[in-house]
């Protein structure tokens, strides 16, 4: 497992108005949680933790470095502004190492965009395992090949890999469909035979009384 590591400063001053600050100088304000510990507040670069989010999500475990103090730690929960480009909060959670976690890691299709029966649609029905494990055996990510699913196939929690794992529990029902492929239904037949209208009988734009439309001579 690589070592993710992300920089924090703690910070004393807190509030709404400390925290816009914090923001305008592209900074993320967030809070460490700890088992019997206090909460912790902190300030992580804006840019650095997007970077972590990308490659770590909320499912692997990071160190976090307080100012010299390194904690292993997941990212519990971050906030992003509705329509500008920042992070609002972000939130931390201490972790033991000797001690089990249940966390929600994602379901990856690979080559969903690749599947050699076309045309097809593909379903994907659960997008997140729930498992429960020691922190240093947390996937990143859970993995299963769907390139050559037929039509009608249906994969199913049973059939990750992970299932296998004797060191991970797995909360989901094993029969807890994650994607099917479908054939795509024909287009119902639009051409559908017209009744016959008189053609008095239809309205035409357009061809109003001709004499509102001459301008009379003096």
């Amino acid at each position: 497992m690589n070592d993710i590591r992300l920089e924090a400063v703690r910070r004393n001053v807190t509030g709404s108005n400390a925290n816009k600050k914090l923001r305008r100088e592209e900074l993320v304000p967030g809070v460490l949680y700890q088992r019997d510990e206090d909460n912790v507040n902190l300030s992580i670069v804006a840019k650095d933790f997007d970077k972590v989010i990308n490659e770590a999500g909320t499912s692997a475990i990071i160190t976090l470095d307080i100012e010299g103090e390194e904690k292993k730690v997941l990212i519990r929960d971050y906030q992003r502004h509705p329509f500008k480009n920042m992070f609002v909060h972000a939130d931390f959670l201490g972790v033991n190492m000797d001690e089990t976690l249940r966390v929600s890691v994602p379901i990856v299709l690979l080559n969903r965009d690749d599947i050699h029966l076309q045309p097809s649609i593909l379903i994907q029905s659960l997008a997140e395992l729930d498992i429960e494990c020691l922190p240093g055996d947390i996937p990143s990510q859970v993995e299963i090949d769907v390139q050559d699913m037929q039509y009608g196939d249906t994969i199913t929690v049973d059939d990750l890999d992970i299932t296998k794992d004797e060191k991970i529990t797995i909360h989901n029902d094993l029969e807890e469909t994650i994607a099917s492929l479908q054939e795509p239904k024909e287009e119902e037949d639009l051409d559908e035979e017209v009744e016959d209208v008189d053609a008095a009988d239809v309205e035409v734009i357009g061809e109003e009384d001709d004499d509102e439309d001459e301008v009379e001579e003096e």
